[in-house]
């Protein structure tokens, strides 16, 4: 609606009141309850749900997930498996580690390019992002067999938990390009103007200014990555061999390479369990692993909360 000048102040209070009468009228009024409550519908329908979801599964496992024994001891192996899940627990962790510090600083550097660096018109960064988008694509058992092809058998890294992260890691790049990349461009233009008018260069603005305002963004990209690595399955039996005897140890005579042992995750461990009719200890494995995730998520958030506090707390 267009004010004339020649309108008084009252006037134009008492058109802007019309105005806002006509828009809250009692057919828009219920338009709006009814979008709400869907919402509200929406969201409780999740939640119950996933409530539902996670009620069962710890009231299947709980007996067996909080014992000291069955965190604590190894698996026996065979059909009739007795033990417990330290060696897949601990699998588990040394594939996220090593996923990870492979992963992670690639993906950052490549977002950092593609931000700060590229032509959005160019040819190569056209066909970079169109190369990251159908990784992020691909099934993940294609991973697995990339990794079973080159990393085992070419390179000669044998079936490893080596070879198994360094295919989770490919998995998992896109996911942390494409939000890194996001939260850099979300750094307002002025962050970056301001670091130049106090004589910083483009490199130091990048790790001193726009790196850390975009911590948190990144962050979120890493732990959807942490959560997609340790549900995979299909990579670590083609990759890392699937042992269940084997203890994932950081080196080897064996071997000249970091995590050189066949091994099998969490996740993995909960499929073979049921495969093997042990549905009671599968069902406490996946508790282990459930929380796992949280107590990992509680981890980085509570030591991204405490950075981010102290860093305030010397800026004033």
């Amino acid at each position: 609606m267009q004010v004339s000048q020649s309108q008084s102040p009252s006037q134009t209070q008492s058109l802007f009141l019309y105005s806002s009468e006509g828009i809250s009228t009692k057919k828009n009024r219920f338009k709006e309850k009814v979008g709400f409550s869907f919402l509200f519908f929406s969201a409780f329908l999740v939640l119950g749900i996933l409530a539902i979801f996670l009620s069962y599964i710890f009231w299947k496992g709980s007996a067996n997930a909080f014992s000291f024994d069955y965190l604590f001891t190894p698996p026996q192996g065979g059909r009739n498996d007795q033990g417990g899940v330290l060696y897949p627990l601990l699998g588990t962790v040394y594939l996220i580690i090593a996923s990870l510090g492979i992963a992670t600083p690639i993906g950052i550097f490549a977002a950092v390019y593609l931000s700060e660096y590229s032509d959005s018109k160019s040819k190569l960064t056209k066909l970079s992002r169109f190369a990251i988008e159908s990784l992020a694509g691909i099934p993940s058992v294609i991973f697995g067999l990339f990794g079973l092809a080159f990393f085992v058998i070419f390179l000669g890294f044998k079936h490893s938990l080596l070879a198994a992260a360094f295919s989770v890691a490919i998995m998992i790049l896109p996911v942390i390009i494409r939000t890194a990349e996001e939260a850099i461009d979300s750094v307002p233009k002025s962050f970056r103007d301001a670091s130049y008018s106090l004589g910083a260069n483009k490199v130091q603005t990048i790790f001193q200014v726009v790196l850390p305002s975009a911590a948190s963004g990144i962050f979120t990209g890493i732990m959807l990555s942490i959560g997609r690595a340790i549900s995979e399955s299909a990579i670590v039996i083609l990759a890392a061999g699937g042992s269940v005897s084997s203890i994932p140890r950081i080196a080897s005579s064996f071997y000249p390479y970091i995590l050189p042992d066949s091994g099998r995750t969490l996740a993995l461990h909960v499929y073979q369990q049921n495969e093997n009719g042990q549905s009671e200890r599968a069902f406490a494995t996946a508790v282990i692993l459930i929380l796992l995730v949280l107590f990992l998520n509680i981890a980085a958030t509570f030591g991204l909360s405490i950075k981010s506090k102290i860093k305030n707390g010397k800026s004033k």
